[in-house]
């Protein structure tokens, strides 16, 4: 395995800290830059096999995310778990409601993204102990809709070899290479899925069949179109 190199995590991790401050802070983002600072999330998933002597290859965007070390992933499950519960009840008692729901998912975006602060996104010199930078995630939630071709999941079902390729406008980009495993029912599964809904709400009714992919990461590049870019390997 390989570490996300400094360079990568100054772009990336301590920018989305950054992002999530301003948020909590009430600072407004003109909607430009703030669709631009969102790529940071966004990078694509790149997956290929060979099935039945043809090869198939897929690539789709994808919110990517950080995995807390293992000895911190249940006080993190916990309080996440707590924070999923009270929007829950909330949920319950505004079905219906428009207003009520609108309210809802503002009051835990603000909630979730002040515990995503506490709980994923650290300052620097407290991060690289509680965050694995060896490791990336994303929630799988194409599978869970029966009319879709489901193509990323197929194609891991074959090979784990896989690539996160990020891209800012109008010239940063990296691309993060490695393997992943995949996790349907463990602490991986509860830790990832919450961290997703800890900002995004999800209703009850639409968290099942929502398989969890972890990128090992092997190899990280720097394919910027700068000096110190176009494929350059930095780890």
């Amino acid at each position: 395995m390989a570490r996300l190199p400094d360079v990568f995590l100054e772009w990336n991790y301590y920018a989305r800290r950054a992002l999530l401050q301003q948020f909590i802070d009430g600072v407004k983002v003109d909607p430009e830059r703030f669709f631009l600072e969102f790529t940071r999330h966004n990078p694509a998933l790149v997956t290929a096999a060979c099935i039945n002597g043809e090869i198939v290859l897929n690539a789709k965007i994808v919110g990517c995310g950080y995995v807390p070390r293992e000895e911190y992933a249940m006080d993190v499950v916990r309080r996440l778990e707590e924070h999923l519960k009270l929007s829950d009840e909330e949920y319950s008692r505004a079905y219906g409601d428009g207003e009520k729901l609108r309210r809802l998912y503002e009051e835990h975006s603000l909630r979730g993204a002040k515990l995503l602060l506490q709980l994923v996104y650290h300052p620097r010199g407290v991060a690289e102990k509680y965050i694995d930078f060896e490791k990336l995630a994303t929630v799988e939630l194409a599978k869970r809709l029966r009319d879709r071709p489901r193509q990323t999941w197929n194609i891991v079902q074959h090979s784990r070899t896989a690539s996160l390729l990020f891209f800012q406008p109008p010239s940063i980009s990296f691309e993060v290479k490695g393997k992943i495993t995949i996790h349907t029912d463990d602490i991986y599964h509860r830790l990832v899925t919450l961290i997703h809904d800890a900002y995004h709400y999800t209703p009850p009714e639409g968290r099942g069949d929502r398989p969890v992919y972890i990128l090992h990461v092997e190899q990280v590049y720097d394919k910027s179109p700068t000096k110190s870019g176009f494929g350059r390997r930095i780890a």
